[in-house]
């Protein structure tokens, strides 16, 4: 009879034991609700719809990152830690097409978060690992090429040498980080570049009322309706605005740099 009890004592342990290992191993695979990252768009005052994180910190795009890599490591990542994870451990707000989100390996091997080929950013003002407060956006504009994240940008910035062996520049881009384009044969709000020309150049419409980054002014901005019944184009500062056909809407692409004749040039706003 001790036998029996003796036995039952260290089957009841064995399954307490095992017990314990399982919850264990729930314990450590289980991802609290309050440390999944979730990105969501608010409402700002001063910038529109911009990108946040689930405790409402900013995310910002960097205009070097324009061919979708992301160039800002070291030093710089202290200031901008990059935003890592896999897409399907995040979580996604209203507004937000899990689509648009992927990822890219940066040097040190992590995956960033990138929006519409965009690597995503915070900010630490102090470099020192500590991030903006909730609803700050103190790290737009820095150096002119780190601006707020936002959905709906109609321009935007790129920064990269768009001429073989030279320094690189920051030139206007559309949403997707396509090159734009301007023509030293245009008139001020007026396009001459018409038939075969604009196959090979084709007006960019953008949109009236453009959403441009909060370093170039709207004012500078204007549509004009074109004479050949191609439609609207966005010009910039007067200069009409157009993509080059072989650079096959591919971002960071300046295959047009100097183009017919050394007649077409990225647009260099700054």
């Amino acid at each position: 009879m001790n036998t029996y009890f003796k036995n039952l004592k260290t089957l009841a342990l064995v399954f307490f034991l095992l017990s314990l290992l399982v919850s264990c191993k729930e314990d450590e695979v289980e991802i609290p609700e309050d440390q999944a990252v979730k990105i969501q768009i608010i409402s700002n005052g001063s910038f529109g719809n911009i990108l946040v994180n689930q405790k409402n910190q900013s995310l910002y795009f960097f205009a070097g990152d324009v061919t979708g890599t992301s160039n800002c490591n070291g030093g710089c990542a202290e200031v901008w830690p990059p935003l890592v994870g896999e897409v399907n451990d995040m979580e996604f707000g209203g507004g937000l097409d899990k689509s648009d989100f992927s990822t890219t390996v940066r040097e040190d091997g992590q995956k960033q978060i990138t929006y519409k080929g965009w690597p995503l950013y915070y900010f630490s003002p102090e470099g020192d690992g500590e991030l903006e407060t909730p609803n700050e956006i103190s790290g737009d504009g820095k150096n002119g090429v780190f601006y707020v994240g936002k959905p709906d940008y109609t321009v935007m910035l790129g920064r990269k040498s768009v001429t073989e062996g030279a320094d690189p520049v920051i030139y206007l881009i559309d949403n997707l980080g396509v090159s734009l384009y301007e023509s030293v044969k245009d008139e001020t709000n007026v396009s001459n570049c018409n038939g075969g020309c604009a196959e090979v150049w084709p007006p960019f419409a953008g949109q009236e009322n453009p959403i441009v980054p909060s370093t170039l002014s709207k004012t500078d901005f204007k549509i004009i309706n074109r004479e050949d019944g191609l439609g609207y184009q966005l010009t910039y500062k007067g200069s009409p605005l157009y993509h080059f056909t072989p650079d096959e809407q591919t971002r960071g692409n300046v295959k047009g740099q100097g183009g017919a004749g050394e007649t077409f040039f990225v647009n260099e706003p700054l």
